[in-house]
């Protein structure tokens, strides 16, 4: 999806805030991660029994997580020092997420705004 700036209605916001928002959706989803990691830990070592191979997924499944958080970390701690005055429209990168919650949450819109959005795609296994 391209991006045209002169899409930009929205007002600027610090981008140390927008940085701090994101650091926290990436803390979210390593969180998340976490859980699955620790749900499906007891099926992974049951197969590993079978195949090492398995064990090393696990571990896999591990260093993404700790990834997640340690750029979330670093995204918190780069808002920490970002200048107030350096501003920006995030309603218009917002618009590549198609996640309408993320979208809302990165852009700083209210819940009634995001009723508006236009959904995404999300899949469910059936």
């Amino acid at each position: 999806m391209s991006i045209n700036p002169a899409d930009a209605a929205a007002p600027s916001v610090p981008i140390a805030d927008v940085t701090d928002r994101v650091g926290e959706a990436l803390s979210h989803v390593g969180e998340a991660v976490h859980r699955l990691q620790s749900l499906i830990a007891p099926l992974v070592i049951e197969a590993a029994a079978r195949n090492p191979a398995h064990l090393r997924e696990l571990q896999d499944f591990d260093h993404i997580s700790q990834k997640l958080k340690n750029l979330a970390d670093f995204l918190g701690a780069l808002a920490l020092i970002l200048p107030d005055h350096w501003r920006l429209d995030p309603s218009v990168a917002a618009k590549v997420l198609t996640l309408a919650d993320l979208s809302n949450h990165l852009t700083f819109a209210d819940a009634s705004e995001g009723e508006t959005h236009t959904p995404g795609d999300f899949e469910l296994f059936n």
